[in-house]
Formats: structure tokens, sequence, C-alpha cells
């Protein structure tokens, strides 16, 4: 019997109780002590049930490690146009949701070019942080890439089986999105029940795709777990995606998620509370308007102010061109340089160097650490994590990936709607 059970039955015990003492009068004084008792067990009982919600569930997280060789500019530039195309199908879902342009494009609607605790672990290739889900009676394991830039679950083929799943349902509904080198990916939407680090959610939306979708450097994943808000889902809104069906269903104490993210072991993401061990002192709160899809909030990167999109799925600190020119130029000890084929500026700085570079929110200050600060090498120097590309960005933000991911415990928190930063522990 779990802890629920008996107290339902403690209650209804005290009760039987009560109704014999107004028949026989005698009994009172006995039945004081025994219902003083059985209260003193409902009481304990009641905590115990209060201290198994409030613990969140936390969610191994594995991440494949940058490379720090030799950066190749064109696999750099592949990459890159992976986040671009992610973030151009965000708008396009939002236009086909909404009847309108994104609020962010503003002015910037002209044509662009493309030219280019879940414990998580490391595995080889690019940065992407994976955990494990399960979907379907009995059921189905795979790891996913939780990414806070896209709002949909997509899963592969050879990763679920709607055949031998009997709570499966194939929607009417089919999708497309973008991925990759710029292809499309279409599929079924399926319904079926979800279970993520023993949360359970019932009819999550998700689409499984025709062809297996991942790059070969990805195979260890089968997916994408989607967290971002619904307004830019690729599915019609009668589709939960997965942070609706957990808060609609009331899977967790609070609508909030987690991610500590650290090179090697120990990172995590933890959704249902938020793990005060994992950061130092208080967090940082800033407001995020849950319309846009995307979770932007208002920055300065060295005392710059900036607008970003904070993407567990993106591995690099990304900016327009100009921008990250003017960055390095500001940056003691750092020099800029372009490779002319991929039209990608960066900054270079001897190895045995450490460069500041801040990231502000909120007024709290988030300074990378040497790790964090380089990615990998070119022409024998240190390349900077911070990147700049032309045409990469369909509305003036800054995406702020994997370095400072790792510098932050980051909090996401659906019930008001804002983001949560604090240095890690």
């Amino acid at each position: 019997m779990d802890a629920k059970k008996f107290f339902l039955h403690l209650v209804k015990i005290t009760r039987v109780i009560h109704k014999a003492c107004a028949s026989y009068p005698d009994w009172i004084p006995s039945a004081m002590l025994l219902s003083s008792k059985l209260f003193a067990g409902v009481a304990a009982i009641a905590s115990l049930v209060a201290a198994q919600n409030h613990e969140g569930i936390s969610i191994p997280m594995s991440r494949r490690g940058i490379s720090k060789g030799e950066t190749n500019f064109q696999e750099l530039a592949a990459g890159i146009k992976k986040v671009f195309n992610k973030y151009e199908f965000g708008m396009n879902n939002f236009k086909l949701k909404m009847g309108k342009d994104h609020p962010l494009l503003g002015s910037k609607l002209e044509k662009r070019d493309s030219t280019s605790s879940i414990k998580m672990f490391d595995i080889a290739g690019e940065t992407q942080w994976i955990g494990e889900i399960s979907i379907g009676t009995p059921p189905q394991k795979m790891l996913v890439q939780f990414d806070t830039g896209s709002a949909n679950v997509i899963i592969a083929p050879d990763a679920y089986k709607p055949s031998q799943s009997s709570s499966s349902f194939k929607a009417k509904d089919q999708f497309k999105t973008g991925y990759g080198d710029g292809t499309k990916v279409e599929g079924n939407v399926y319904v079926d029940n979800f279970e993520l680090g023993g949360i359970k959610a019932r009819n999550l939306s998700f689409g499984l795709t025709n062809e297996n979708f991942l790059q070969d450097f990805e195979r260890e994943s089968s997916g994408i777990g989607g967290l971002s808000f619904p307004s830019i889902s690729n599915f019609d809104s009668k589709h939960l995606t997965l942070i609706e069906a957990l808060m609609q269903q009331k899977s967790l104490k609070q609508n909030v998620f987690q991610f500590t993210l650290k090179p090697g072991e120990g990172s995590t993401l933890i959704f249902g509370d938020i793990d005060h061990s994992k950061f130092n002192g208080d967090l940082t709160w800033v407001n995020v308007n849950p319309l846009f899809g995307f979770y932007i909030a208002d920055a300065k990167i060295n005392g710059k102010k900036i607008r970003t999109a904070v993407d567990s799925g993106t591995t690099v600190i990304i900016g327009s061109r100009s921008q990250v020119k003017d960055l390095v130029e500001r940056t003691n000890g750092v020099h800029y340089a372009e490779d002319r084929s991929t039209n990608i500026g960066y900054g270079l700085f001897d190895c045995d160097f450490s460069p500041e570079v801040t990231i502000t929110y909120g007024g709290t200050d988030f300074k990378l650490n040497r790790d964090q600060v380089s990615r990998g090498t070119a022409s024998g120097k240190c390349l900077l994590s911070v990147i700049g590309i032309d045409s990469i960005l369909p509305f003036d933000t800054w995406i702020m990936g994997d370095p400072f991911f790792q510098a932050a415990s980051i909090v996401f928190d659906h019930d008001k709607n804002r983001l949560g930063f604090a240095s890690q522990a």
C-alpha cells in the first residue's frame, strides 16, 4: 500500500471512532487518546506524501564532447545552418498558427541568403545533450536530444514501433520540419503515452519520421525532445507538446525544468522542482514572452546589449558577423579573422591565455571559464566559442548555446513565464 492510500485509510478509521463515541460516551477518553495517535500518524503520512511530491525528477544527461582539435569550418558552418533551419521553421510555424509574421521579425523581413534529476553523458561528435524517455505501452525506451529551441518531440522510425504499443494512435495529421543540411523531414503525427524519468503523461503528440533524419554523429540519439513554447509547434493546436501535456495533466508539482550541464559527468535535467544544490547564491529571474515560442531574453556580452535565444540545442554562441567582430576587437588578447569559404567570423587567441567573455542576465555576470571560452583551434591558435555569421538568424538575436549552458544553472519556469540564472555550484 502506498502512502496516499494509507493516509485515506487512517482518515476513514478516525471517522468511525468519532461516530462510535457519539453513541457510547463512556468511550470518549480512550477514543481521544487513540484518535490523537491516529491523527499524528495521518500528519506524518501527509508530510511524507508532500515530501515525495516536492522532489523533482532528475534525468541524467550525456553530452557529445566538442572536438578540441583543428576546426573544420565547413562542418562548423553546416552545424550553424542546422540552427538557422530550426529557427526559420519555427518562425514559419508561428505564421501558420497565428496568421501573421513572428513579432520579432520587425524590419528583418527581407530575403536572407542561407549560406550556411535526467543524467547526461558524453559521446563522440558535436555537442548534443541527450537523455532517456519512454513512449508506448509497454514502454519503448529511447535517447533524445533535449532542445529548448524547438517545441516538438520528433522520433526516428527505428526507435518507435506503433504496432508494439497497445496505446498507440495514428493521427490523420502529417508534418514537415527542417533539419541537418537543409533537407525537409516528413512523417506522421502519433499520439501515445509518455514517460520521462518516472513522470508519466497521456496523449503526447509526437512526429514519427518516414526516414532517419539524424546525421552520422547523432546516431546515438533517436530524435529531438523539444521544450519550447507551443506557438512554434509543427503540429496543429489540438496536439499537445511535451510541456503542454505535462502542464495540463498536472504531472509536475511545479511547471519548471532546470538544466545544469557540465563537461564530463554530473549533467542533469530536472523536471518539476528547482534543485538549489546545483548553483551558488540566488537565481536571477528574467521574464520571457511565451508568444515568441523561443526563450528570448535581453542580455549583455562584455557590456554590450544584445537580445538572446537561450538554446540547449546549439553547440556555440552565435551572433551576426559585425557584432562578433566588434566583440573580438574590444576583447584583450583576441584578434579577428574570417573564413572566406563560409563567411564565418571568429576570434583567435594564444592557447595559454584565457580571454574574458562575460554574459550578463538581469544584472548578474557569468564569466566563461578557460574551457567554455574555447572551441578547438585554427591556424595554431585557440578559437573563441563565440561565432559570427551573416544570414544565419531570421531575426536580430544571438543564439546562446552550449558554452553558456556550462557556465550557469538555468531554470525554465512555465508557471511564471521566466528564466532563472545562477552560477553552477
